[in-house]
């Protein structure tokens, strides 16, 4: 069918020359490259993405409690980071205990209630991690630098594996 086409336009465009090789699939790419964008315009690239994380179905304003617990916990890595690079290691011990055991007791007042409806492995993950933070903080004191990136990567690994295993979302 195709072959018949290109003897058409062929005889048509070219009035009966024969195509070369290149010519021929330059028309196929002209004439059928729009078809084909027509297909996924009409019918769509059809994706599935299967979640196989954990739900975690909490009231909107303890999800951001978490969630912005966690984001303090971030810009802990990140100044502990920039502490370290900049020389300026009371700024990153600073950022380190904060985030540590001590930042769980600031919000358990808050949280009670929270941690009855979080998953023990959550938790578990949760604790491990303020107290790492509390184990990185007393790295910094030593200054030396290797001791305490391979303390930082061991810590974040926690956040790596919580992200992965868990989603959380507000109920409905």
């Amino acid at each position: 069918m195709v072959g018949r086409l290109f003897s058409s336009i062929e005889n048509i465009a070219l009035g009966g020359e024969k195509m070369r090789v290149g010519q021929k699939l330059v028309l196929f790419a002209l004439l059928f490259f729009p078809f084909i964008l027509a297909c996924f315009w009409v019918f769509g690239v059809k994706t599935k993405v299967q979640e196989k994380r954990i739900v975690i179905f909490l009231k909107e304003e303890e999800k951001e409690l978490v969630l912005r617990e966690m984001r303090e916990l971030l810009r802990s890595v990140n100044m502990i980071l920039y502490g370290i690079s900049t020389g300026d290691y009371d700024l990153a011990h600073r950022y380190a205990k904060s985030s540590g055991m001590d930042m769980v007791e600031k919000f358990s007042a808050v949280e009670k209630t929270l941690l009855l409806k979080l998953p023990d492995e959550f938790k578990k993950l949760g604790f491990a991690t303020h107290k790492g933070f509390d184990e990185v903080a007393e790295l910094i004191k030593s200054r030396e630098n290797q001791k305490i990136l391979s303390a930082l990567a061991e810590l974040t690994s926690k956040c790596v594996a919580c992200h992965d295993i868990y989603s959380i979302q507000a109920e409905k």
